[in-house]
């Protein structure tokens, strides 16, 4: 009898361990909240990328970490600043305070080239790597969390954990909207009604079926005072002919819970024949969008035969389609372009760069390569070389070749394999890649070969004390 007492108090210390264990080893979202909080009811700009503005705060994330594949609590909430979300005053001259505050001290990132963050009302929305780990203490670093967490950096909610770390997706006012490859669906999860969370296992409802591509709208400007969505919000997609023989195919357009679905193109839209539409590029401006996109035809054979690259401008929201309207601006079937608008026209980057315009024209660049194209601003190409260096390319006839100069002549690299730059009101931001890895920014303005300027590199971050220390240490041996 002793024996057996002795081995159940055994057994008993030993579940208590790992329960405590365990308990020890779940992640927390319980912080303090910060006492300055920005203002909810402001409109938001830039929402999507790398910073977003709202109000009197820049948020933006505060560098590249890694994707932690190491230990699962090194990206546990309130561990991370080097990758979290952080926050800056903005002034309206656009310069920024020094009041640099971590806000989502977590871990912001993902694999897939439609990430970045975003802010509606009182909540930032962005996705994180997994804390999960497998039985051997490895992170499952193919799960995303989809989270949301308020101003004040409290009331975090897991929205939803999903398997695949390249899944693309959008955050809209709403919902999150996201398509699941693996079963050519796309699904909706509303934030309408989940003060007390959601249930992250859960996908969410489907919006559509047998889907075979999707293209999500920018959605970067967010007003609370209108409560309505917009046409940014909107999602395009496009489902295959289920009919023996029948090659074509149908691009949609519905809003982020699934409603309002129309068809925008089909071979109905289109001179007898089947026909398919492969979007490339669109722009909302306004109640209008600029649809760019291949179109190629078939007969009897699926094969079929590429008609170029068209142009479109549906005029409202009604979505009606004028086939004489249609805009075709290369025979070619191009696969990338970069919409500055309808009027102002599209690049082609890559080899041998384009304007092409909606009048039909187009101005080539023979010798210029695109194939890191950040904005066309001031009337100049913005864009990477090969060793990710900001070049400048002025657009006033000048000779081709010879007219590429560098921004600067420091020679910072930006970061590659993590998330483009963006420009955002004057200013190209990106991650510094150097040996702490932070957000910087260069001032458009400042970009000016023939005035003798040279644009100031300038890091907006909030370095961790151990980097603090080792730059202060580098900055003490300059000098």
């Amino acid at each position: 009898m002793m024996r057996k007492k002795v081995w159940l108090l055994i057994v008993a210390v030993a579940l208590m361990v790992m329960v405590l264990g365990i308990l020890y080893a779940c992640e927390s979202y319980d912080v303090d909240p910060i006492k300055k909080v920005g203002d909810k009811n402001a409109v938001v700009e830039s929402n999507g990328g790398l910073v977003v503005k709202q109000g009197g705060y820049l948020y933006f994330v505060n560098g590249y970490s890694g994707y932690l594949t190491g230990k699962a609590e090194d990206n546990y909430y309130g561990h991370v600043t080097k990758g979290a979300i952080v926050r800056v005053t903005y002034n309206e001259d656009g310069t920024l305070g020094n009041d640099y505050t971590v806000v989502v001290p977590k871990s912001v990132m993902s694999s897939s080239s439609d990430f970045g963050f975003s802010i509606f009302g009182n909540y930032i929305y962005y996705v994180s790597p997994s804390t999960d780990e497998d039985r051997s203490g490895n992170v499952k670093t193919n799960i995303l969390q989809f989270l949301r967490t308020k101003l004040d950096g409290t009331g975090t909610q897991l929205i939803l954990n999903w398997n695949d770390n390249s899944v693309s997706y959008k955050y809209t006012s709403q919902a999150l909207v996201y398509y699941d490859k693996s079963n050519s669906k796309i699904y909706t999860k509303t934030f309408k009604g989940k003060k007390d969370g959601f249930d992250p296992e859960k996908k969410g409802n489907v919006i559509a079926s047998d889907v075979s591509s999707v293209y999500f709208l920018k959605n970067e400007t967010f007003d609370p005072k209108n409560s309505n969505l917009v046409l940014s919000d909107y999602i395009l997609y496009t489902k295959n002919a289920t009919e023996d023989y029948e090659y074509g195919n149908t691009l949609y357009i519905c809003d982020p819970n699934g409603n309002n679905t129309k068809v925008l193109l089909d071979s109905s839209k289109f001179e007898s024949g089947s026909y398919s539409v492969s979007v490339i590029a669109a722009k909302a401006e306004g109640s209008k969008l600029a649809l760019y996109y291949t179109k190629t035809s078939y007969g009897a054979s699926s094969s079929g035969t590429s008609l170029g690259t068209f142009l479109y401008r549906f005029e409202d929201m009604n979505f009606a389609f004028d086939p004489n309207k249609e805009v075709r601006l290369s025979t070619e079937e191009l696969s990338a372009l970069v919409p500055l608008g309808y009027d102002e026209g599209a690049v082609k980057t890559g080899s041998r760069a384009v304007i092409y315009h909606v009048d039909g024209t187009f101005d080539l660049f023979d010798d210029l390569s695109l194939d890191t194209l950040i904005c066309v601003e001031n009337n100049n190409f913005y864009f990477l070389n090969s060793s990710y260096i900001l070049l400048y390319y002025p657009l006033d006839g000048e000779a081709q070749n010879a007219n590429v100069h560098y921004a600067y002549t420091t020679e910072e690299k930006f970061m590659s394999g993590f998330i483009s730059a963006e420009y955002f009101d004057g200013y190209i931001y990106f991650i510094l890649d150097d040996n702490y890895d932070y957000m910087a920014r260069i001032k458009v303005a400042d970009i000016d070969v023939y005035s003798g300027k040279d644009a100031v590199v300038e890091r907006v971050a909030k370095m961790t004390s151990s980097d603090q220390k080792k730059f202060d240490a580098e900055q003490a041996d300059e000098d």
